[in-house]
């Protein structure tokens, strides 16, 4: 019975790390996304924007998904781990020696990657919210000008007719 134990533990210390390197490798890949992403917005490339919108959308379920299962698997570790989240320091101490030094690199390699994802999802977030500062700008500028001249009074005739305006009806006629 003990041997059992032992074996159901070893293979949930292999589940768990093997989540933990898949969640390294899509954390990487949501990272080169938001770097195409940035190319995208600077192109101005709204088709490559949909698509990396859709994959990204993705990628954060996969991600969120590979939280939910290390949280579990992290309370089977230690049933003493408390709430939905299982902190990864946490579970150190109670790990062998490799395998706490081991848990210790990915968590280094997560944190960074997940302050990258945040750093560039904010450079894009705000890049994008610039940009549409900057059309909205443009637009109040020439809307603004056709706003301050209008070409008809309030009845629907034109004030004043000239060949230059545009008019209902037709000066031959």
């Amino acid at each position: 019975m003990m041997s059992t134990e032992n074996t159901d533990q070893r293979s949930l210390h292999v589940k768990f790390f093997e989540t933990l390197e898949q969640e390294v490798i899509l954390s990487q890949d949501m990272l080169a996304i938001l770097n195409e992403e940035q190319k995208a917005l600077v192109s101005m490339d709204m088709q490559a924007l949909l698509r990396l919108s859709a994959i990204k959308e993705n990628r954060l379920s996969r991600i969120q998904s590979l939280d939910a299962l290390l949280a579990n698997l992290a309370r089977e570790i230690s049933p003493e781990a408390s709430g939905n989240t299982a902190r990864l320091a946490a579970l150190i101490p109670l790990l062998n020696q490799e395998d706490g030094n081991k848990l210790a690199q990915y968590r280094k390699k997560l944190t960074k990657l997940r302050e990258d994802i945040l750093k560039h999802n904010l450079i894009n977030k705000h890049f994008a919210a610039d940009v549409r500062t900057y059309l909205d700008d443009a637009i109040s500028l020439i809307s603004n000008g056709i706003a301050e001249r209008p070409m008809y009074g309030h009845t629907g005739l034109s004030r004043k007719p000239s060949l230059n305006q545009p008019s209902f009806i037709s000066r031959e006629v």
